[in-house]
């Protein structure tokens, strides 16, 4: 029996990429198919557009050429497109991208895998492409619509930044892998989900629930690490306020607080430490966004001259859960922003990652032990 001659006995890298290519071809045609797609892409535009309608000069801020009464909101303050890093950053980053686009992106992807679960795999399995391949470079081309959008609003908010900012700063486009990898910790969950349940409404209430679990964490182990970190600053300045006084009987009612401080300061520890373990082995979605923070090189810690002079005046009237009347909210602030920014990229990124794999290699196992 004589074999054609496109017959493979195996596959070569060359037929892996053209079949490939053809998933991810299809994948784009049907993203472009959907009206989501572009009310998304037409979002990033306003959103940046409205970003771009911001200036700032000398004199002061406006919008869309009009005057805004704001004394000392200048490029003195905000110099070399600082203003325009920080509400990309916050406002683009923090709260489109992040939330969003993010949950828009879910949207339009979650019936990708039921439908490959429920009938659509049959073609694709009438093709030489293996089951697990076939999932994972479906898993990819469904990256797709984060990838497209996430580049679009990368590309507009380097125009803003260049000409309404002066600061061509090609650190911006950092936004477009980190973003798709933020997006990929949730789609690995709902892609499974999706899969197992055949559902896309399910897959999407999952994918959600998930992300509200990493964010409790996250809270949970941000609040211990305030209440640690405010533990250790507060012995520290009690133990210098009693090296000041002279008399034992002074001394005494500190060394006492000092004592009940440590006490506290072990369970904040112990607290932190159970917070902090489980956020290592979920994805860190917070941490990943704010890795933008760091590539554009955006603080919030912006103020005048006028706040730092009243800044010991109103150490003792703080506001917030943790008081102190031996030091300032702004030092605990400044200790929080170090501890923070001394975790690697490799732990954010990378405990994710791994998440994210052990979730894809379940989806994988499931879905070559199905019958079709």
């Amino acid at each position: 029996m004589e074999r054609h001659d496109l017959y493979r006995e195996h596959l070569t890298l060359k037929d892996i990429a053209i079949q490939t290519g053809a998933l991810f071809l299809s994948a784009y045609r049907e993203l472009n198919a959907r009206k989501l797609f572009w009310v998304a892409l037409a979002l990033n535009a306003l959103v940046v557009g409205a970003i771009a309608a911001i200036g700032i000069d000398e004199v002061g801020i406006s919008v869309f050429g009009y005057r805004l009464g704001m004394p000392g909101v200048n490029t003195k303050l905000f110099p070399d497109g600082a203003l325009h890093k920080l509400i990309i950053d916050f406002v683009g980053v923090g709260f489109w991208l992040s939330w969003l686009s993010t949950i828009l992106a879910l949207l339009s992807t979650a019936s990708m895998f039921p439908d490959l679960a429920t009938g659509g795999v049959d073609t694709l399995l009438s093709r030489p492409v293996g089951r697990g391949r076939l999932l994972l470079t479906k898993f990819a081309t469904g990256l797709l619509f984060t990838a497209l959008q996430v580049t679009v609003f990368a590309f507009l908010a380097f125009l803003v930044l260049g000409i309404r900012g002066g600061a061509w700063e090609f650190g911006i486009f950092v936004v477009v892998p980190l973003m798709v990898i933020f997006f990929s910790y949730l789609f690995a969950v709902q892609a499974v989900v999706g899969l197992i349940t055949r559902s896309p409404i399910a897959s999407v209430i999952v994918a959600l629930l998930f992300w509200i679990f990493i964010f409790l964490i996250h809270a949970g182990e941000q609040f211990t690490l305030h209440g640690r970190t405010y533990s250790r600053l507060e012995i520290a300045a009690i133990e210098q306020k009693i090296e000041t006084l002279q008399t034992e009987t002074a001394k005494s009612g500190l060394v006492a607080m000092v004592e009940s401080q440590r006490a506290d300061a072990d369970n904040w520890w112990l607290a932190h430490t159970v917070f902090f373990s489980i956020k290592t082995l979920v994805p860190k979605t917070t941490e990943t966004a704010a890795l933008v923070s760091r590539a554009l090189a955006v603080s919030a810690n912006i103020g005048s001259e006028e706040d730092d002079a009243q800044d010991d005046t109103e150490a003792r009237r703080q506001r917030g859960f943790f008081r102190s009347q031996f030091f300032n909210e702004r030092k605990l602030k400044a200790a929080i922003e170090e501890e923070m920014s001394h975790r690697p990229v490799w732990w954010v990124v990378g405990t994710s990652f791994a998440f994210e794999c052990v979730v894809l290699v379940v989806g994988v196992w499931y879905f070559r032990r199905r019958d079709f």
